[in-house]
């Protein structure tokens, strides 16, 4: 991944921090306000991932798709910090799961206070974010990030079921980062319309808008696990295929491989049994099969759905940024 095309995916993002910027300031104020009323420690750990989590992209969309229909109220700043913090308990909770070292460069909350801590922080966390979204007085909001919750903690416990598992089906593979990664996509941004007052025509659009963008970004995650630059993105070259994580890149290039090339992704992914030159066998096993070009193809499949929901929200400035960032996001991967 070259520094042009990680700079042009940050294009739409930067534009939309621009236009949002007193609001994401109002988010951030909100979450250190909650953060500073918790224990010192809870404070700390909280504070040591939220301060390395990256864009906000999550919470960006809530307030994004809340801005299309001019809502000025607190709502959409309770629904975002609330969005940060299901996405930080999620981080917090990964990391003990994997036995994570670093996240973006930076140790991991479970290397410097342990994994009780860790756990306990997440769980404060998620307990914080309900208490933010019962304070915006939308039911439907708060069903649909509850809702998102429980199926971002299936799709963990799913997760764990397919690990090392190349043979995993297509549907099994899209269902655990359906709810793992874009139910929480889906709900950022169906939640903003709701209080915005959206009608439930464009609530629905607007959250498959959300999920699909979520399944195109967790393609272009396993994606970067074999092409990208880590000091750019956080991510080394590699640590999925260390882990034997079941990727689509994988799953693929296991449906097309012939009985010797299964043997090492058994081997090595299967069997944890890994040597040196192993990583690089796996790329040119790709290559021999066009795996990467295949998975951008189904990238850019979800990303024209996602685009093309945006057709039932307002013609805006912020729409034509959402329009932007999906189309970008498919540059990450390159």
């Amino acid at each position: 991944m070259t520094e042009q095309n990680i700079e042009n995916c940050e294009k739409s993002i930067l534009q939309l921090r621009h236009s949002l910027m007193q609001s994401l300031k109002a988010v951030d104020q909100e979450i250190i306000s909650r953060l500073n009323k918790s224990s010192p420690l809870i404070n700390d750990i909280g504070k040591h991932l939220i301060n390395a989590s990256g864009k906000r992209l999550r919470p960006l969309l809530t307030l994004a798709m809340a801005a299309q229909f001019n809502d000025n109220s607190k709502k959409p700043i309770l629904l975002a910090a609330a969005v940060e913090f299901i996405h930080t308990a999620t981080l917090l909770h990964d990391d003990v799961v994997d036995e994570s070292n670093l996240r973006r460069g930076k140790k991991t909350a479970n290397i410097i206070w342990g994994n009780e801590f860790s756990v306990l922080a997440g769980d404060f966390l998620f307990a914080q974010s309900f208490e933010l979204m019962v304070e915006t007085n939308s039911i439907e909001a708060l069903s649909s990030l509850a809702s998102a919750s429980c199926k971002i903690t299936q799709g963990e416990f799913q997760q764990i079921q397919i690990a090392n598992k190349p043979e995993t089906s297509l549907k099994d593979y899209f269902e655990v980062i359906g709810k793992k990664t874009a139910e929480l996509f889906g709900a950022s941004c169906k939640s903003g319309v709701i209080v915005a007052g959206g009608n439930v025509e464009q609530q629905n659009a607007a959250y498959e808008y959300g999920f699909n963008l979520g399944l195109a970004f967790q393609i272009v995650d396993d994606l970067m696990d074999f092409n990208n630059s880590p000091n750019k993105m956080g991510k080394n070259l590699g640590d999925d295929f260390k882990l034997g994580k079941t990727t689509l890149p994988v799953i693929l290039a296991w449906q097309k491989s012939n009985p010797k090339e299964k043997q090492f992704w058994i081997k090595t992914l299967k069997e944890l049994n890994q040597e040196p030159n192993d990583f690089k066998n796996a790329i040119n096993i790709f290559n021999k099969y066009n795996i990467f070009n295949e998975c951008k193809k189904k990238t850019e499949e979800f990303i024209s759905k996602s685009i093309k929901c945006l057709e039932k929200l307002p013609d805006t400035e912020i729409k034509n940024h959402l329009i932007g960032l999906a189309n970008e996001s498919i540059e990450r991967s390159k």
